[in-house]
């Protein structure tokens, strides 16, 4: 019984002692992987307002950050920026934004002073309008992350892709043939929904015009006869 109690107890130590070097490589895998930004896609037409999220992965601990984003001016123009929940609820969270950083570029920094930020989440929604056909990479820039050694890993960039604005013409002239169609069609419907059709009507006067003579005659005749 001891030597099976001695077995028992070594393999449930070895257990442990597996699963807790488990964990350390764990974490030493997502502290070299570092905080990652991801940029969402959208798309629209010209004239639209579209809006793409910001999202960080690993950012447990984190004490804010900032980065450049890049875009077609001439595609696409930013709008407005508003923080999103891994900025706004953590204690004490700052962030400030310039739309017109560079000709294509906007800059976004966020401060989260207790590092209480989430694992993940999202930093920011940015709103776009579209401007005009075409497609628009996302792309990041001078990405800086604090406290200073948490290396910041790869950005994914996101994508914007504008449609054009402009009717097919041939859907235009479909529309308009079906358009009178249906107005020859209601016409018609229109003449035989009981309403008298003008030159019915003249034809009808006229036979009255040449039968009421007739008519008369005929009735006087009659008269004449019983008598």
């Amino acid at each position: 019984m001891r030597k099976r109690n001695k077995a028992g107890l070594k393999q449930i130590l070895f257990m442990l002692v597996m699963l807790f070097l488990i964990s350390l490589a764990t974490g030493a895998l997502q502290a070299a992987e570092g905080l990652k930004l991801v940029a969402s896609e959208n798309e629209g037409t010209g004239g639209e307002l579209v809006s793409v999220i910001i999202r960080a992965e690993n950012a447990a601990g984190s004490e804010g950050g900032q980065f450049i984003l890049n875009f077609d001016p001439a595609l696409i123009r930013p709008v407005s920026v508003e923080p999103g929940s891994l900025v706004t609820e953590a204690a004490s969270g700052l962030h400030m934004v310039n739309l017109e950083y560079e000709a294509g570029q906007l800059m976004f920094m966020w401060v989260t002073v207790y590092a209480d930020t989430a694992d993940e989440g999202e930093i920011c929604s940015i709103e776009f309008e579209l401007l005009s056909e075409g497609e628009t990479r996302l792309e990041f820039e001078d990405l800086i992350i604090s406290p200073e050694d948490m290396e910041p890993a790869t950005p994914v960039s996101g994508k914007i892709t504008v449609g054009n604005l402009e009717v097919d013409q041939d859907e235009i002239g479909e529309d308009e043939l079906e358009w009178e169609e249906d107005t020859e069609d209601d016409r018609a419907a229109l003449n035989g929904s009981g309403q008298t059709n003008p030159s019915i009507l003249v034809f009808m006067l006229l036979g009255l015009a040449v039968l009421a003579p007739a008519g008369f005659m005929i009735l006087k005749r009659s008269k004449k006869g019983k008598h």
